[in-house]
């Protein structure tokens, strides 16, 4: 059997204690860069922070539940600061080249439209959600419209579809992955959080969607 020393474990324990130190001092100062970007809207050190925070998501979000801080900010603040980095990447595309992607919460539960196995769910306009709009809209721009029942069905639609460009509509957890697989695909991505979220009948602002379309360099 191996024994360690006095000094061995003095050493260790160190060590542990200091990384332990880092830690809480890097989950503060993202913690404090967080709240800082919210109130002034400016975006700091985006690679960084995105880097650490994939690294510690988990962890962020128990800390925050913690201290009774609703969770999803990690989640807020990470696809704006996406949001930003894809813009330059994103407006060079052409319009015609890109997608709507929408969850199907969004429906109506009187929703008449049938679903697809390769185009998803198909929108037949009937005007009982804000579907119908972005749909009739969508297809006035020159942009595909995809309506999504699960992220399975989101990457294959991403990758049969091969956009150039993609807007992404969904609660800000959803979102946050859904940039992040977009990003890993190569496409960049512009996402638009729900005004109302949860399981089913949600909202989205349509004008806020339709200005990402719409959106040039």
């Amino acid at each position: 059997m191996v024994f360690f020393g006095d000094s061995m474990l003095e050493t260790l324990g160190r060590v542990v204690v200091f990384l332990l130190v880092v830690l809480v001092v890097l989950l503060a100062s993202l913690l404090s860069l967080f709240f800082v970007m919210l109130r002034t809207k400016r975006i700091l050190f985006p690679n960084f922070v995105l880097f650490i925070v994939s690294l510690l998501y988990e962890i962020l979000c128990r800390l925050l539940s913690f201290f009774r801080v609703d969770p999803t900010l990690i989640d807020r603040v990470s696809v704006e600061m996406r949001n930003a980095l894809n813009y330059t990447e994103f407006a060079a595309t052409d319009p015609r080249e890109r997608i709507l992607l929408l969850p199907q919460c969004i429906r109506s539960i009187d929703c008449p439209a049938r679903l697809d196995s390769l185009e998803g769910i198909c929108c037949v306009e009937c005007r009982g959600c804000a579907i119908g709009e972005l749909s009739a809209r969508s297809r006035e721009i020159g942009i595909r419209m995809y309506i999504s029942p699960g992220g399975t069905f989101t990457e294959r639609i991403l990758t049969r579809s091969k956009p150039k460009a993609v807007v992404g509509v969904s609660c800000y957890p959803n979102l946050y992955e859904g940039l992040l697989k977009a990003k890993l695909m190569g496409v960049p991505a512009q996402g638009v959080p729900l005004s109302a979220a949860g399981c089913v009948k949600t909202t989205v602002d349509c004008e806020e969607v339709m200005n990402k379309c719409k959106i040039r360099s």
